[in-house]
């Protein structure tokens, strides 16, 4: 059995962006004086950009897995035939 893995180039973009803006959040909660609901506030937004993100990517199919099994190739003692199953 063959596995492959289909993603739209913009799924990948998003979810580096996703991660760099993560980062940023995570360095300005722990490195400035923030007030509790200044951290909730940027939490919220960064939880907010990924469940976008997730619902656009269910809502196009833009990642998809495939399965392909490898065609069987057999001969046919009948008739000395070789054909190929799909």
């Amino acid at each position: 059995m063959h596995i492959h893995l289909r993603i739209h180039h913009w799924v990948l973009w998003w979810f580096g962006v996703g991660i760099v803006c993560g980062v940023i959040a995570l360095v300005n909660i722990f490195t400035r004086d923030l007030t509790r609901i200044q951290d909730r506030v940027v939490l919220a937004i960064g939880v907010l950009f990924w469940l976008l993100g997730g619902l656009v990517c269910y809502a196009y199919d833009s990642v998809q897995i495939e399965e392909h099994s490898r065609p069987s190739t057999r001969k046919d003692p009948r008739q000395g035939i070789t054909t190929r199953s799909l």
